[in-house]
């Protein structure tokens, strides 16, 4: 039996780490919060400017985290709900993080 190259055992860890919990959560809080960006842009779109105007650029700043909570609960309620190819569109991942309980 032959030894594994360097650039095997490279592609090995790099593998685990891309497949790790850590990478996980983190891709699932990052595509939820893209989502989350573009429906507030696209809210802020449609705003009047009666609206928009004294608030001086407030609105769309305020609206992205307003957003972002709306649109990650929406997300996690729908995600059992929906095939695993929606689910990883739309969270990033099919499969959520594992926490050790200490």
């Amino acid at each position: 039996m032959t030894e594994p190259t360097p650039q095997r055992q490279l592609g090995e860890r790099l593998v685990a780490w891309l497949r790790s919990d850590r990478v996980t959560s983190w891709v699932r809080t990052v595509v939820p919060a893209l989502w989350s960006a573009g429906v507030a842009y696209l809210v802020a779109l449609g705003l009047p400017d009666w609206l928009t105007e004294p608030a001086n650029g407030l609105g769309q700043t305020a609206a992205v985290p307003v957003v972002l909570g709306a649109v990650y609960a929406a997300l996690r309620w729908l995600e059992p709900r929906v095939p695993s190819w929606l689910a990883r569109f739309l969270l990033g991942s099919p499969r959520p993080p594992t926490y050790r309980q200490e």
